[in-house]
Parts: C-alpha cells; structure tokens; sequence
C-alpha cells in the first residue's frame, strides 16, 4: 500500500478508535504477530502495517500481506483464513517497506531476525549483526511520534537492548528533534514464544508471555498492551525487572532444551552398548511428574532457529557487548554435542556398507526440522545429508511439506515416500511424525532394496519392523535401542 493510502486508512482505523501497530519484520514471527493483531476481539481493534526492508524479498513479503495472503508458509491454516479476512473491506492491514509508514505507528513491533554467524564444529568464534538491528532501531526513531511503544519481540544477544539497541532508539529520536530527556522513547523487550505447527496462530495469543520495559512508562505500556492481545486469564504475563532479566530469560529457556537434548544423546549410546531400551527406561522415570516428565528421547538430532544458536548468542553478547566472561562450558557443549547427533546416522550406515557409503542410495524421510513445520533451517537432516553427499551417496529426500530444500537446491524432492525408498539401499527416518505411523513399516519393507538397512532415531517404526528384521528382510538401527542390537551399536 502506497504512503498516501496507509495514512488514510491509519486516520480512519483512529476514528473508529482502532490502534495502529506497525510490524517491522515479516518472518516467520513476524507473519504470525501481525495476523494476530489484526484479530483482536474478534473485531478490528488493531490497523496493522507490516513493515519490510526495500529489497526484492522484503518488497515480495510486503506485497503479499497486502493481498491478505501469508507473507511466509506456516501450516496452519487460520493463518491464510485470518489475513485474508483483514484484507476485507473495511481491511486493517497492509503491508508497505516505505520506513515513513513508521509516522502513523501508535505501537511498533520489531520481529527482525538477529543470526548467529560461526562455522559448524566450534562454539568460540561467534560473530552477530547487531548493529544491524540497532540501525533499524535509530530508523524507528527518527519517524515515531513522542509516545509510541517499540516493542521488540526477536530473539536478542544478552545486553542487547540496554547496551546498543536502546540508545539507537534515542539516538534517532535526538536526530529528529526530540527531547530525549524530557521525554524519552518507550522500549520494552517481549520475547516471542510462537509455536510452530498447525496451532501456530493461535500460539501468539494462548501462550505465557514475559516482558520488560526500559522503564517504568515502558513497561506499564507494554503490560497494557499485552493484556490486549494475550488470554491472560489462562496465560498470566510475567513482569522481568530489567530488560537484560528478559534477555536471558528467552535463552536459557532455549539453553536448557538444548543441554536436556544432549544430555540424552550420551545415555542413547550407553544403553545401545549395554543392551538396554533407553525409551523403555525414559518412560518410567517421566512419571515422576513435575520433576522429570520433560526428559527428552534420543532422536537424529536439533534444528530450528533457535536450539541451535540461542545459548551462544547469550555467551557472544555477554563477552561482546558486556565484558563478562561467559564461558558456559555446558551450554557450548551441548550445542556440539546436539550438531554431531546426526552423524550418528551416518556411522551406522557406514558400519552396515562395510565403509562402501559411496554409490548407495539412501532415503531420507522427512528435511524440515520438526514435524508438521515446513522449516528447514538448521535441519539435522541437512547436516547428514551433506555428510552422505561428500561420501558419494545418491541422497533420495522426501518431506510432504517442502517441494524444494533451499539449502540443498540441487537435490530434488521425490514426489512420495515410495518414489524415495524404491529400491534404495538404506533410509533414515528423519523426523518423528506419528502421522506415518500407521503406513511406515509397511512401505519400509515392501520398497526398500533386500537386506536395506533402516536408521530410526525415534523409535518411530522399530517394533512394527521387527518381523521383517527377523525375516533378513531388512536390518535396523535405532538410536538408544542396545535391546535390539546387543552391546555392539557404532
């Protein structure tokens, strides 16, 4: 939408008593967030303006909320429900990368991506583009009218927003004439907890919420403005005393996943050498519930945005931009130790080629990073399908979500799970969907290469395979499970 046309639209959204919120970022939180906003109260409470940089994929993302269509793919579909009903007369979103849109915000909300650069094996030469998002910030600043919130809901580096985003805010404020210290801007840190999968829209709202303001202003607004758009009488909010409270709130929320995960990545490989059912003990000690119920089950391995970079970006921003050594020696640890899991897949189809990977073909079911979310980023399967590509494999990738891998181009899709294990001579299960469940077994063994090997992290399919195993139909490995193996797992 045209500058012309969002400060109409904005005017009379206000008259109406309507908000306008200006979304700056339309990832994949960023998606989820304005469509959210535009449904508040089941009526328009909210003119949203989704907000993209001026480049070819920011200009595409904008126009497509525009539309009332998805700026990004979720599977869910009371996204593409709920934005295209905003986009309906009398609509209350748009979407525009003109920053002057910033003018007409009652409320800001920055959903930029802030990545973690380091080079795969090592977790002490870290770099994060931070000035990047304080630039954003000092834009911001310079365009919003003397009491708008900025809300920022990204992932951030501990220290971030009191040590660099923060003061851009005043920084641009100050260019545009204001007297900071009069009158400083509003800035509260309230992290994203948007949940992936079929319920992603609604996860927005209907989910505990923490946050924190720069000061008491900021914050009182912030909590306000929460209270608009979460069921807090399911989901209470939680105040934090200081911003950098917050900070470190939402990674070690992610740290501790990351560590829990690992953790059992070195009891799976203890009880496949010691002949035992890791699933089978885990099971038992969940019982023990609200002590010990979240243990994790071993599995190919961690990926997502998050898990696999947010206990470093504590430690980056922590040496970088505090001064504080930051040596988390678990942390570090754990995110090595999650990065290899999936080469675990990899050495027991090594061991059962007798070292002759090259010019097998191997299936991989399933290149998104969970189930039931066509995300690929940081995918375990990526890191193991890289591997059997530098040992000369024919990797055959399916994932009923994903026609293509964007961080594997050249390797096509199969168009269904049989067309991928037809005659292959091995395949992992890469993802743990129960909706396979009932048909996996049944196509592992009717489509794969006599005596294939079955690589199943998750304990998906084992026991429905075991006949076929016991036939020499095919050979199984699964991670944590030494009762089918006996103490010989690679």
């Amino acid at each position: 939408m045209k500058l012309e046309e969002l400060e109409r639209a904005s005017s009379a959204a206000r008259s109406r008593g309507a908000q306008t919120v200006v979304v700056v970022g339309l990832g994949f939180v960023g998606t989820a967030v304005a469509a959210n906003l535009s449904r508040v109260d089941g009526r328009r409470a909210f003119f949203v303006i989704g907000l993209d940089r001026d480049d070819e994929a920011g200009r595409a993302k904008a126009a497509s909320l525009d539309r009332g269509e998805p700026p990004c793919f979720a599977d869910d579909p009371a996204l593409a429900t709920t934005l295209r009903a905003a986009a309906e007369s009398p609509r209350n979103i748009a979407g525009t990368v003109d920053l002057d849109a910033l003018a007409q915000a009652d409320l800001v909300v920055v959903c930029i991506n802030l990545d973690l650069v380091r080079e795969p094996g090592q977790v002490q030469r870290l770099s994060c583009a931070v000035d990047g998002c304080a630039a954003v910030l000092r834009e911001i600043g310079r365009r919003i009218r003397p009491g708008t919130l900025v809300s920022v809901e990204s992932t951030l580096p501990l220290g971030a927003s009191d040590v660099k985003l923060y003061p851009a805010l005043c920084l641009g404020a100050r260019e545009a004439g204001r007297d900071v210290d009069a009158d400083p801007p509003l800035y509260a840190y309230c992290y994203e907890r948007v949940m992936p999968g079929p319920k992603y829209l609604e996860s927005v709202n209907s989910y505990w919420r923490a946050f924190a303001g720069i000061d008491e202003r900021s914050a009182e607004s912030a909590r306000r403005f929460l209270e608009r758009i979460v069921d807090t009488d399911r989901f209470p909010l939680w105040r934090h005393k200081q911003v950098r409270a917050a900070e470190m709130a939402k990674l070690l929320e992610n740290t501790y996943r990351a560590v829990n995960i690992a953790l059992v990545d070195e009891w799976a490989r203890l009880a496949e050498a010691a002949g035992v059912d890791l699933f089978d003990v885990i099971a038992s000690i969940r019982l023990r519930r609200g002590t010990h119920d979240n243990l994790m089950s071993p599995g190919l391995g961690v990926g997502g945005y998050c898990l696999t970079k947010d206990a470093l970006l504590a430690a980056w921003g922590a040496e970088e931009l505090l001064a504080v050594e930051a040596a988390l020696p678990f942390a570090r640890q754990a995110i090595l130790t999650n990065e290899r899991m999936p080469l675990r897949a990899f050495e027991a189809l090594e061991a059962h080629f007798q070292g002759q990977t090259s010019g097998k073909r191997v299936a991989l079911l399933g290149v998104t990073y969970r189930p039931e979310v066509a995300d690929t980023r940081s995918s375990p399967s990526e890191i193991l399908a890289r591997r059997l590509l530098s040992a000369g494999a024919t990797v055959l990738p399916w994932d009923p979500l994903v026609a293509r891998w964007e961080e594997l181009p050249l390797l096509a899709m199969a168009p269904s799970a049989a067309q991928a294990l037809e005659g292959a001579d091995a395949a992992v299960i890469c993802i743990p969907d129960r909706a396979w469940t009932p048909w996996l077994a049944a196509l592992l063994a009717g489509r794969l290469a006599p005596g294939a090997l079955v690589v199943d992290p998750w304990n998906l399919a084992a026991d429905a395979l075991a006949p076929h195993v016991a036939s020499g139909r095919l050979s199984l490995f699964v991670y944590g499970r030494g009762d089918l193996r006996g103490p010989s797992a690679p």
